[in-house]
């Protein structure tokens, strides 16, 4: 069926209930319970009470700006890393979610330890202090903790200085650098090291003004704090770099049309729906939230417990994004109920269609074959791998002849990034060792539900035609050799499962999401790329194309 808007939008709060989403939820509430904890904790202290309706809006304001921040990011990305896939570079895509995270991660700690009252406090003592403030030596200290933290949001590491950093994207550390440059020509020119205790002052306030109200506004204030939207829609852009996301048949199939030369323009629209349907379901959990402020407010006496507790689990949550642990936490949970989100979306769209066949017709892969070959056999044994023996270790260097060919890139029609790794068995694999066979190459991971849709289906046509020239090599993500042949033992795959704990052949391939498969023709260029669970017939219509020409 063809992707409207509207499927586009349905099939969004649909992923809402996916396992891929769900564990972002939690951190979504933290931070708006945080807020609302905090909102309610100046407004009894006031003695003040605004109305219902007032409260909802600006709740709903706070989730719209949540909702916004994570669409830009979701559609931005989702577009880069498709359409403009030959010009972004997958390596570059992966450094940018990670800095987001890494320096977002930074920011929600600061904002729980706000709504803890923590900084507040820690503010009141250091000013009363002189000491501390008129010390030139205190300004040297904060400037040595700013250039350790800016260093490590842009590269994550310390070490800026080691070559391997350079070697790998080599924007990040110069950001780091003129980021760091920045911030000390501030330091100079603001006094910190000349007049520190006026630079102490006047910095403290503009932190209070920008980051909190004023204590007697507070008090006095008619209405909830309606500022700080832009703290909830960097709040979205911080939770989407966080997620790793396993692409349904809606998403999968407007990222394919993008990155197989379709209308940049409709995906973009399709996106955007796709990103605000995932946002309804957010603000009715933010609705749900905003009706638990009467009794917040019954429970005043306790207020300062609630909002210590709701800070601390802000500040923990900001811990885990900042070390990539909530991406993590959200893969895992994901492999508890993996194919859900995949058969959920399937049949509400079925349903809404009136169409027996559920799956969404890949735009970029012409029509669907009448028949469907028989399913072949699983074989339970995996079968050696019928190519040369290599000492080498991981080396993903580019070992693509350097003839008048094509260019090397991730376009249809480009030479595929050559790299080197092992399978699972530990045998080294080589990509260039497959030149003269037809390649699917599939990026996957245990806890996509997706992934696993599709590896039966892989394993039947792999069987069928692999001695007609044609293999299959699925690169896992990042997992372990034990969650790898344990999988394989559970599918009964016998196709080469091949390692990639490091991360870098995904990043070679700008694989930002789950599946993503190319198909390599013989000559080793790229013919075909899809996002998301391929059907059977799509599945044959690509390998017998591939294999007749």
């Amino acid at each position: 069926m063809e992707v409207t808007v509207f499927i586009a939008l349905i099939a969004g709060i649909v992923s809402f209930i996916s396992p891929c989403v769900l564990p972002l939820v939690p951190a979504y509430i933290g931070y708006m319970g945080g807020r609302l904890t905090h909102t309610v904790a100046v407004t009894t202290g006031g003695q003040t009470v605004s109305s219902g309706f007032s409260n909802r809006l600006n709740t709903v304001a706070h989730g719209l700006f949540f909702v916004a921040g994570f669409t830009f990011v979701f559609v931005v990305l989702g577009l880069f890393s498709t359409a403009f896939i030959s010009v972004i570079g997958g390596s570059n895509i992966s450094t940018v979610t990670n800095i987001i995270g890494r320096i977002g991660g930074l920011l929600i700690i600061f904002f729980g330890l706000h709504f803890m009252g923590v900084m507040p406090a820690l503010f009141a003592r250091f000013r009363a202090k002189e000491s501390l403030t008129n010390n030139i030596f205190t300004s040297i200290v904060f400037a040595l903790v700013g250039i350790a933290l800016l260093v490590w949001g842009f590269t994550g590491t310390l070490a800026i200085w080691d070559v391997s950093i350079w070697e790998a994207t080599v924007w990040a550390p110069v950001l780091a650098l003129i980021a760091v440059a920045i911030f000390l020509v501030w330091l100079f020119l603001d006094g910190a090291f000349t007049s520190p205790g006026t630079f102490w002052n006047r910095t403290i306030n503009r932190l209070q003004t920008s980051f909190y109200t004023d204590t007697r506004r507070q008090m006095t204030q008619t209405q909830p704090d309606d500022r700080g939207f832009a703290s909830s829609a960097i709040m979205g852009v911080i939770f989407s770099a966080g997620w790793t996301p396993c692409i349904g048949p809606v998403y999968g199939s407007v990222l394919t049309m993008a990155a197989n030369g379709g209308d940049v323009g409709q995906a973009g629209l399709l996106l955007t729906a796709y990103s605000l349907g995932l946002g309804i379901p957010f603000l009715l959990t933010a609705l749900m939230l905003d009706s638990a402020q009467s009794l917040l407010r019954r429970l005043q006496r306790q207020m300062h417990r609630i909002e210590l507790v709701s800070g601390a689990f802000l500040v923990l949550i900001g811990l885990l994004v900042a070390s990539g642990q909530l991406q993590s936490l959200s893969q895992q949970f994901s492999n508890q109920f993996a194919d859900f989100s995949v058969t959920m979306e399937e049949s509400v769209l079925g349903f809404l269609t009136g169409s027996s066949d559920n799956a969404v017709e890949n735009p970029t892969n012409g029509e669907a074959a009448e028949s469907t070959p028989e399913a072949a056999e699983t074989s339970q044994n995996v079968e050696p791998l019928n190519i040369p023996q290599s000492n080498t270790g991981l080396d993903l260097t580019n070992l693509a002849e350097t003839t008048n060919k094509p260019s090397i890139g991730l376009a249809v029609g480009s030479f595929a990034p050559q790299f080197e790794t092992v399978s699972d068995s530990g045998q080294p694999v080589r990509l260039a060792d497959f030149r003269g066979q037809v390649v699917l190459l599939n990026f996957w991971a245990t806890w996509c539900g997706p992934c696993r849709v599709e590896m039966p289906e892989f394993e039947a046509i792999y069987n069928e035609r692999k001695n007609d020239g044609f293999t299959v090599l699925a690169v896992n993500n990042s997992e372990t050799l034990a969650d790898v042949q344990e999988f394989r033992d559970e599918m009964n795959l016998s196709f080469p499962m091949l390692m990639d704990e490091t991360a870098q052949v995904q990043a070679l391939y700008n694989v930002i999401s789950y599946p993503s498969t190319y198909i390599i023709d013989r000559e080793g260029k790229i013919i075909q790329r899809n996002y998301g669970a391929l059907t059977v017939e799509q599945i044959h219509d690509m390998i017998d194309g591939a294999l007749a020409s």
